[in-house]
């Protein structure tokens, strides 16, 4: 059952704003409207500010909750001036997910020094660019799914390595032959196009304000950083490269620092955005 976002605007005399509630669970992401009497309003949910768009006194902005959540309630408030002019109580509901077993090259599991090195300079690198989104939505359409093809391991599945290293996939793996042109799901700027130890040939796509999604395993990236690229321009093309069992795309979708459910993403703006 698809759960939506519910604004109940109840008038309460024990907070003296509007208060509002929503339903959100781990590794999902709700597009989530307010009143908010300019632009200088902040929004914020569990202390942290969060980036949002404005327009006619009201904003929208993306709040996620972390597949890791320790499933708290928590409330996200707009503020103006220092004074509260809406809360939102968000009630965070258990979700199950799936396990399976992959067989990787076993240099992939336990990591040279050279190895962790690299990583770890990739990782100063993405750190960078998931640091730096641009000021507003880069998109006027819904999210799409980046391959219509069957897809072989879904968001949030635990993963066991070689029957030893145990972990997250926190992204979707579509079946791909090496080769298969891969698409943008949506308008976006490219900041990054390059090889990485894991997810080997990659495009990363900023979607601004802290939204972006990454395309993971690519034979090839047809795109230069600095790039606006639209929804379902081809950006890559998909294959076997980083830490695979076989050829497919892995398609992520990270948010406010999160990697969330893609599906979450489509369905959320879908709701608010032309198809």
């Amino acid at each position: 059952m698809k759960l939506l976002l519910i604004f109940l605007a109840l008038s309460s005399q024990a907070f003296g704003h509007d208060v509002s509630k929503a339903i959100i669970h781990p590794g999902e992401v709700r597009w989530t409207e307010f009143p908010a009497t300019s632009d200088k309003s902040i929004f914020s949910c569990r202390g942290n500010i969060i980036k949002y768009a404005y327009k006619d006194r009201k904003g929208v902005a993306m709040v996620v909750e972390s597949y890791f959540s320790e499933l708290k309630p928590f409330k996200c408030l707009v503020e103006f001036n220092g004074k509260t002019e809406h809360e939102i109580l968000f009630q965070v509901e258990d979700k199950e997910y799936k396990a399976e077993q992959l067989k990787v090259d076993p240099k992939k599991i336990k990591l040279a020094i050279k190895d962790e090195q690299r990583v770890w300079a990739e990782q100063q690198v993405l750190n960078r660019i998931y640091a730096s989104s641009v000021k507003d939505f880069q998109f006027q359409k819904s999210f799409v799914q980046p391959l219509k093809s069957a897809i072989t391991s879904v968001y949030g599945m635990k993963r066991v390595y070689n029957n030893q290293k145990k972990g997250q996939h926190l992204g979707i793996d579509y079946r791909a032959p090496i080769g298969e042109k891969v698409p943008a799901t949506n308008g976006g700027l490219v900041v990054f196009a390059g090889d990485l130890f894991y997810t080997g040939w990659t495009v990363i796509l900023d979607h601004g304000l802290d939204v972006f999604t990454v395309y993971g395993h690519l034979s090839q990236t047809l795109v230069p950083v600095g790039k606006k690229v639209e929804r379902d321009e081809i950006i890559g093309l998909s294959g076997n490269t980083g830490r695979t069992s076989g050829p497919h795309l892995h398609w992520g979708v990270k948010i406010q620092g999160q990697y969330v459910d893609g599906m979450s993403l489509i369905d959320e703006t879908q709701k608010h955005l032309p198809n």
